[in-house]
């Protein structure tokens, strides 16, 4: 109990818990400065007028001052040509991956945190969702950030979700428990599967055919950043931790909505970018984000950082698209010493021929393969080209026995592509009166 001291100074109340002395101190008229009554005020009338208060944030290494009465005069903007530590991935990836630009700005944001501090301590780096149609680049975004990261597109922990979707078998991430059937093989979570690589990929692919267990599993990595495996000891807790991962998820949810999407508005492959495209891929944004909270529980929504919607495809990035699938086979062709040029109408032809708004880019890979590489291959082994041959591709009219050019079912001109080959220097009478001028080109017969 407090008690009053006798003498001169009896009004004054003194104790001897600690609680009480800011009382005391307050009880102390304290100087004042000039000016200092003018500060009280516009405080006073700040905190009326419904504004945040300077305030002490207590911490275990000291206290800081929020400061919000001050006016910011000087700006701060990133200058030109300035570069951060993640700029080199993010370049990487813009070239790897076509055509899905907020998919790789996110993954910018949560390196870029990661990397400067600014992220939260015992949780992943980030846990990421792609969604949208199929064939746009999910999976191979996650390669090329492999590439971009660890300079290897395998360098990533990778679960088929479609291989969890009984209960038991979903006990294979965490070991079998002591005594069950495959408690002597090594748990998919090991430690030194998930904590020995910095920066550590780990894609659940098709996440919305697994068995809810593995959705538990998930949600206390998200939240928790560890898992406790089966096997322990008094040597060993068996804790795994996720705190250095990247959880990147995939998913075809909503596909079937996207289908009918992109079949009513018939777009996914312009010249330019319209209007059109803009409201067509918003809407294939909602129709992914209301597919994905019937699917998963909101707890589980809640803890993904970032929820990234790949678009359709345009026109102008299947040509990059193809441009890189034509590089790869020229890689090919070059290890056996001929080089093979596409005209321009070749391209049109094959990305007309690689064209599917429902599908993706998978067509066109198909259509490389199939118009392109298996052709050059029976010419190869037919024997027809050699080292040092150019070949060149282009497209002419499939003509009937009459001479007239056929079409399709839909009534459509039909076309194909012809391959012919530069003369060698002994195909030629005589080589000197041919120099500098335009070579002949030998037509190359294939069977189909």
């Amino acid at each position: 109990m407090p008690r009053r001291d006798k003498g001169k100074d009896s009004d004054q109340v003194t104790s001897a818990d600690p609680a009480s002395e800011p009382i005391k101190a307050a009880a102390k008229k304290p100087k004042t400065k000039r000016g200092s009554g003018a500060k009280a005020r516009k405080k006073k009338s700040a905190a009326a007028a419904g504004a945040e208060h300077p305030a002490d944030v207590s911490s275990s290494k000291g206290t800081y001052t929020l400061i919000t009465d001050l006016s910011a005069t000087v700006p701060v903007v990133i200058p030109p040509g300035a570069r951060s530590p993640v700029d080199d991935i993010l370049e990487v990836l813009q070239h790897e991956v076509i055509g899905q630009e907020r998919a790789i700005q996110a993954i910018g944001r949560a390196l870029l945190r990661s990397q400067e501090g600014f992220r939260t301590p015992g949780r992943p780096i980030s846990v990421m969702f792609f969604a949208g149609p199929t064939g746009v680049g999910k999976t191979e975004t996650v390669r090329a950030l492999a590439r971009a990261l660890h300079k290897d597109w395998r360098a990533i922990l990778k679960i088929d979700c479609s291989e969890y979707s009984e209960p038991h078998a979903v006990a294979r991430l965490l070991g079998a428990p002591p005594g069950y059937i495959g408690s002597d093989l090594p748990a998919v979570f090991a430690r030194e599967n998930v904590e020995e690589q910095k920066n550590r990929l780990i894609l659940f692919d098709e996440i919305e055919k697994a068995h809810p267990r593995l959705h538990n599993i998930l949600l206390q990595i998200m939240d928790e950043g560890r898992v406790t495996l089966s096997k322990r000891s008094k040597d060993d807790d068996g804790i795994v931790s996720f705190e250095d991962c990247i959880i990147i998820l995939t998913s075809n949810v909503g596909a079937q909505a996207i289908d009918n999407i992109l079949h009513a508005n018939r777009i996914g492959f312009r010249n330019e970018p319209s209007i059109d495209f803009v409201q067509t891929d918003q809407q294939i944004y909602e129709a992914a984000k209301e597919a994905m909270k019937k699917m998963f529980a909101p707890e589980f929504r809640n803890r993904i950082t970032e929820f990234i919607v790949f678009r359709a495809l345009e026109r102008p990035s299947l040509y990059k698209i193809l441009q890189k699938l034509l590089n790869i086979s020229a890689e090919r062709f070059a290890g056996l010493g001929f080089k093979l040029m596409l005209s321009d109408d070749a391209r049109d032809w094959l990305v007309d021929h690689g064209l599917d708004q429902e599908l993706g880019v998978r067509p066109l890979v198909r259509a490389v393969e199939r118009h392109i590489d298996t052709k050059v291959a029976e010419l190869h082994a037919y024997g027809l080209i050699q080292p040092g041959d150019i070949l060149e591709a282009q497209v002419l009219p499939v003509l009937d026995e009459a001479g007239n050019q056929e079409t399709d079912t839909n009534g459509r001109p039909r076309n194909e592509l012809v391959f012919y080959r530069i003369p060698r220097e002994d195909e030629m009478k005589d080589p000197k009166r041919h120099k500098g001028k335009k070579r002949l080109k030998t037509e190359m017969s294939v069977r189909y």
